[in-house]
C-alpha cells in the first residue's frame, strides 16, 4: 500500500489514505500500478455495468423495449431524484412487475435534495429511492426473459445470478469457482476479483465495439448508454455523474462501495481499478481525478469543472476552509514518505484562493 490521500488542517498533515491503482489495457497489460495488482476486492456496485453485460447480450433489450436511457439506470448507483425512479418504474411496468416484486429494500436517497423533498411531504422513501433498485429492475426483466422465476432471485444459486456470475467468468476467462462470492448491501451478490481483473474488465468497457470479444457490442451499447446519459449513472450533482459529463464521454466512472472506483477511459482503451484501504469514499474522487491528470485524459477546463471533487476543501461550522483532502502521489516519481503531523503547503495559489 501507498499513501494516495492528505487530509490537512491548518497546514498539516492530519490524516493518510492507502490505497492501490491498477491501470491495464484490453490485453490484459499492466499499464500503470501502486501496490500489488493481484490485490483481490469486493467490486460491489462497481460491478454494475459488467453485470448489465449478461443484462445486453441476452436480448431483453429488443423483447421488451428497454430504451438506452432504462439500461442507463440499470447500470447505475443513482440518487433516487424523480426521473431515476420514473425509468425504474418503467422498466417494471414493460415487464409486467412492480416495486413489491424489487428485494433491494428500502433505503434514504443519498440526493440531499431528494430527501428535503422527502421531509417536505412528509413521506417516507420506498425500494424505488434504493440506489441499486435500477440493476434489480434490470435483473427481473432478466427472469421475466428467460421464464426464471422472480421469487428469490437475488439468491446466489438462482438461475439469473448464475447466469452473470458465468458471464463475469467468461470475461475473465476463468471458472466461476476462482470468483469469491459476497453479499452486496442490497442482497446481490458482489464478486471477490483481482485489482488487475477489475481494471481489465473496465477496459473491455472502454473498448466497446473496438475491442475483439465476443461480448464487445454488449459493452458498446452500455458505454454508449452510460455517456449519452450520464445522469442516470449517479444524479445531480454526484461525481459519477459530473466526471462522465465533464470529460465529454472520455472517461466513465462507476462508484461501489467502501472506497471502490472502477474507470473506463474510453479514448485510450484503458481500465481503471483504485481501492482505498480504509474504505473511506473522501479518498475516491480525489484519486481518480488526479491519475486521470497524470494520464493526461483530464485538461485544464475538465479539472476545473471538476475541481470540488479534485481536491475537496475541509471546512469549520462557519463555513471557512481550514484545510483540503489531497492527492499525494505522482506515477513519475518515487513513493513519497509522508507522515501524519507534517506540513503540508501547496505550491503556488490557493487552490481555493481563499
Amino acid at each position: 500500500m501507498q499513501p494516495l490521500i492528505a487530509v490537512t488542517r491548518t497546514n498539516q498533515i492530519e490524516s493518510i489514505h492507502n490505497g492501490f491503482i491498477c491501470v491495464t489495457d484490453p490485453g490484459k497489460n499492466i499499464i500503470y500500478s501502486i501496490g500489488d495488482s493481484n490485490t483481490k476486492v469486493y467490486l460491489r456496485s462497481s460491478a454494475k455495468p459488467i453485470q448489465a453485460v449478461a443484462f445486453v447480450n441476452s436480448g431483453v433489450m429488443d423483447k421488451f423495449n428497454i430504451s438506452l436511457e432504462e439500461l442507463a439506470i440499470i447500470c447505475s448507483s443513482h440518487s433516487g431524484e424523480d426521473f431515476h425512479r420514473g425509468a425504474v418504474r418503467s422498466i417494471l411496468s414493460k415487464i409486467g412487475l412492480s416495486e413489491e416484486n424489487l428485494s433491494c429494500g428500502v433505503a434514504n436517497p443519498y440526493n440531499q435534495d431528494a430527501i428535503n423533498e422527502l421531509i417536505r411531504k412528509g413521506e417516507r422513501p420506498s425500494q424505488l429511492y434504493n440506489c441499486c433498485s435500477g440493476k434489480h429492475a434490470g435483473m427481473l426483466a432478466l427472469c421475466r426473459y428467460y421464464s426464471y422465476p422472480v421469487e428469490g432471485y437475488t439468491e446466489p444459486e438462482h438461475p439469473v445470478q448464475q447466469l452473470i456470475l458465468k458471464t463475469i467468468a467468461d470475461l475473465l476467462e476463468c471458472e466461476t469457482e476462482d470468483i469469491t462470492l459476497g453479499i452486496d448491501g442490497c442482497g446481490i451478490p458482489t464478486f471477490m476479483i483481482k485489482l488487475c481483473q477489475a481494471a481489465y474488465l473496465y477496459s473491455l468497457l472502454a473498448a466497446g465495439s473496438n475491442g475483439t470479444g465476443k461480448y464487445n457490442e454488449s459493452f458498446e451499447l452500455i458505454k454508449k448508454a452510460m455517456t449519452t446519459y450520464p445522469r442516470m449513472i449517479n444524479g445531480n450533482k454526484e461525481f459519477c455523474t459530473d466526471l462522465i459529463t465533464h470529460s465529454g464521454g472520455k472517461v466513465i466512472g462507476k462508484v461501489g462501495a467502501e472506497g471502490i472506483y472502477c474507470v473506463a477511459v474510453t479514448e485510450k482503451q484503458l481500465g481503471i481499478c483504485i481501492k482505498i484501504s480504509d474504505g473511506n469514499e473522501r479518498g475516491v474522487y480525489p484519486v481518480t481525478t488526479h491519475i486521470l491528470r497524470q494520464l493526461g485524459i483530464l485538461d485544464d477546463r475538465a479539472m476545473k469543472e471538476l475541481k470540488i471533487w479534485a481536491s475537496p476543501p475541509i471546512k469549520n461550522h462557519k463555513g471557512k476552509i481550514v484545510g483540503y483532502t489531497v492527492p499525494i502521489f505522482d506515477i513519475d516519481k518515487k513513493d513519497p514518505t509522508i507522515r501524519i503531523g507534517d506540513k503540508f503547503k501547496f505550491k503556488g495559489e490557493d487552490l481555493w484562493n481563499h
